[in-house]
């Protein structure tokens, strides 16, 4: 997510050429957003950087992807301001719903990561509540409802002009231990 001095939380660094939000300042002594002294938002980073090199989803848009980025919220959930690239429209000015499906999928992903866990999608159910235009940024939003190890629950919405577009709900299975880009398993 690019940064947005407009908000507190916003602290904008550079990773990899890239601007992102640093993790935000009421979340730095939380236990759910730190794990053994490592911040969250540098965990979220680093899954994405190791396990999603090729997602399509958060490949820029000048390379053909959605550009999605997203950013921990004090709350835990993740967010990104997005707006879908040309091209991605079903009907005239309309943004097809598999990209916000795509997006919805992307911010649980990413909401996941923030918290260690790899995982893949199991189920993912969408209910498309009024279409999204295209042109027209959208806030893209994920949290976690509850974890069963090494099931987790998680839900996402798609909002436009503040109005809900598309919610989700899924179902995530873990794939292995989390493994970073400094962990010996990457080597």
């Amino acid at each position: 997510m690019e940064c947005n001095p407009q908000l507190p939380q916003c602290q904008p660094s550079d990773v990899g050429g890239r601007a992102f939000c640093s993790e935000p300042a009421a979340a730095a002594g939380s236990g759910a957003t730190r794990e053994a002294g490592r911040p969250a938002q540098d965990r979220l980073r680093a899954h994405c950087a190791a396990q999603h090199r090729n997602c399509f989803a958060c490949r820029p848009v000048a390379e053909g992807g959605l550009g999605l980025s997203f950013a921990l919220q004090a709350d835990g959930s993740v967010s990104a301001e997005w707006l879908c690239p040309a091209g991605g429209q079903s009907y005239p000015g309309i943004v097809h719903g598999g990209l916000l499906a795509t997006a919805l999928d992307s911010a649980m992903v990413h909401c996941l990561f923030a918290r260690d866990i790899v995982a893949r999608t199991g189920e993912l159910n969408v209910r498309y509540r009024r279409s999204v235009r295209s042109g027209a940024p959208v806030l893209v939003t994920a949290r976690l409802r509850e974890s069963f190890a090494p099931l987790h629950y998680l839900e996402a919405e798609i909002r436009q002009d503040g109005s809900v577009c598309a919610q989700a709900r899924a179902k995530f299975m873990a794939v292995a231990p989390a493994a970073t880009p400094s962990s010996p398993t990457d080597r």
